[in-house]
């Protein structure tokens, strides 16, 4: 699977990383991802290595378990707050 950096105290949005059908999968084999984007912020004072493009709703909770900061993103939510508020929690992060 293909990874990308999230350098340190970085918030970024996955927009474009993110596998949104299931097409050509088989019936049962694959559901679509069930979020519009997911917002990635890296607290932590090195370097994480993510997987990419996001797939599942285990992609989540992978990669919180890695200590960075997920917010699944739908098309009701306030993005540029969302935003905003991950990027103050990761820059207020000791």
């Amino acid at each position: 699977m293909p990874k990308m950096v999230l350098l340190p105290k970085l918030t970024m949005s996955l927009g474009g990383y993110i596998r949104e059908t299931v097409q050509p999968y088989e019936e049962g084999e694959a559901e679509a991802f069930p979020y519009q984007n997911v917002i990635v912020g890296n607290p932590l004072d090195e370097p994480v290595k993510i997987d990419i493009p996001a797939y599942d709703n285990e992609w989540v909770e992978r990669h919180k378990d890695l200590g960075l900061i997920i917010v699944p993103i739908s098309t009701e939510d306030d993005f540029v707050g969302i935003f905003k508020m991950v990027q103050n929690k990761v820059k207020n992060t000791q």
